[in-house]
């Protein structure tokens, strides 16, 4: 796995130099594609591992959506997918910057392909969140928890762990100004990784 997080960080870091000066729209403009491009990367890198580590196991990776269990029901969709042996076994949403609306929207989603889609899921899914900042209290969490269900099948990643509106010396920066958190891209690779991996063996 060391290998993947190396590979993983050389990505990440050559995304966040490239990000380095951006203001207003042009921020805008790459940073999202930079971070969506940045964890396909990275889960592609973990699929080709565990491939290799059981060649009998079929892992999918994809974007689409996925229908529900009930006629007439709408379809659902997180960012990236991936599938295993035919189930899906992790979903991520990638996000510059997560507030508390965008967080409680995307609970709601989790929500509803976990009710909606039974069939087409994993026995132990899990989820994943990742973004540059992420701004929300515990208390969205603790309610989001109760009310959304499912909070322990969810992890967040916050690449810089630190707010967004976060300045330097007086002055703002952009997330990419900062740097990342490497323990924070360790955690995740080893999320999604351990995730996988379970699924295959459990199938």
């Amino acid at each position: 796995m060391q290998s993947i997080v190396e590979d993983s960080c050389l990505i990440l870091n050559e995304k966040f130099e490239n990000g380095i000066g951006l203001t207003s729209t042009p921020l805008k403009a790459y940073s999202g594609p930079a971070l969506e491009e940045w964890s396909e990367l990275t889960i592609k890198l973990i699929i080709a591992d565990l491939k290799e580590k059981y060649p009998d196991a079929v892992i999918e990776w994809g974007k689409g959506y996925i229908d529900s269990d009930f006629d007439g029901f709408v379809q659902e969709r997180l960012d990236q997918h991936v599938k295993v042996n035919g189930k899906y076994a992790y979903m991520q949403e990638d996000r510059a910057w997560v507030d508390k609306p965008f967080y409680t929207l995307k609970r709601a989603v989790i929500r509803n392909i976990m009710l909606s889609c039974p069939s087409k899921l994993s026995e132990n899914v899990k989820f994943g969140l990742v973004a540059y900042s992420i701004d929300i209290t515990e208390g969205i969490i603790k309610t989001c928890n109760m009310t959304q269900g499912y909070g322990d099948r969810l992890e967040r990643f916050s690449l810089t762990g630190r707010p967004r509106s976060m300045k330097v010396n007086g002055k703002a920066v952009n997330w990419f100004e900062t740097g990342f958190v490497n323990e924070t891209v360790v955690k995740y690779i080893d999320y999604v990784y351990t995730t996988l991996e379970e699924a295959i063996k459990n199938g």
